[in-house]
């Protein structure tokens, strides 16, 4: 089955973040099961099918060549074969770690609109991006609502503010007025007046960057691609999820056309 995990793996050595020495690379082969539907890797990704060159020099290399490569066995040749290992583990590690870490702050202008917030956090979860809800109104509370936000500037932790307030929403602008990270407005829209409320988040002030996007869970897409520029596990996981998408497609065109015929 096709996981962020199983993906993230390519995406690296596509872009090659950790494993910038690679000289040689291994090819991924990968089929769909059409029985179970399901994206299947068909082969073995592994430290005995690649070769490591750090720098590209070749007389540096890391992996199974060099045992090959052995004249004579000794306890000395293979405590070097084993260093080399213990390199290339450690350099392994690093595929399921980010230097970069980041985290998604949404804040509420009330806590009737607790439901809308847990379905951006449950997404956030998603994409392994930490969110964390908070409950502040800036037209109620403006000292309160910055005070809030200077939690989170400057400890050095990329952050992306959620902005959720209906009605008039002044939530968004004034945090957008008042930092320097990114802000997203994703109003919860109600049956009386949804349509009308979201002009206050449409309309900004000029000098304001904050965008709106209605759907909890896109405004946690959003974010998570603003993180995916400097974070590797998140960009694997975005770019899975795009790819399931269009599996999704592609099965409903198949099925379409079949009961067509």
């Amino acid at each position: 089955m096709w996981t962020p995990e199983t993906y993230s793996f390519k995406c690296i050595i596509d872009h090659q973040v950790i494993f910038c020495y690679f000289l040689y690379l291994h090819q991924i082969e990968f089929g769909v099961d059409v029985t179970k539907k399901e994206l299947v890797l068909a082969d073995v990704i592994d430290n005995d099918s690649w070769r490591l060159w750090p720098s590209g020099d070749k007389s540096q290399q890391k992996d199974k060549q060099t045992y090959r490569d052995l004249k004579e066995i000794t306890p000395e040749a293979m405590q070097m074969v084993k260093r080399n290992f213990e390199w290339v583990a450690d350099r392994v590690e690093l595929l399921l770690t980010s230097v970069s870490q980041g985290r998604v702050v949404v804040l509420m202008g009330s806590i009737s609109d607790l439901v809308h917030c847990e379905k951006i956090k449950k997404s956030c979860a998603n994409y392994g991006i930490p969110c964390e809800l908070r409950v502040t109104s800036a037209h109620k509370g403006p000292d309160e609502t910055l005070r809030i936000k200077s939690e989170y500037e400057g400890d050095g932790i990329p952050t992306v503010f959620v902005a959720v307030a209906g009605r008039s929403n002044g939530l968004g602008p004034v945090l957008s007025g008042n930092t320097a990270y990114p802000v997203i407005n994703c109003p919860p829209l109600t049956a009386d007046w949804g349509a009308q409320d979201i002009w206050s988040s449409l309309r900004m002030p000029s000098g304001l960057g904050c965008s709106t996007v209605l759907s909890p869970e896109a405004a946690a897409q959003f974010a998570a691609q603003i993180f995916g520029l400097n974070n590797h596990l998140i960009w694997s996981k975005l770019r899975s999820c795009t790819l399931n998408t269009w599996i999704s497609l592609k099965q409903a065109d198949v099925k379409l056309r079949e009961c067509s015929m």
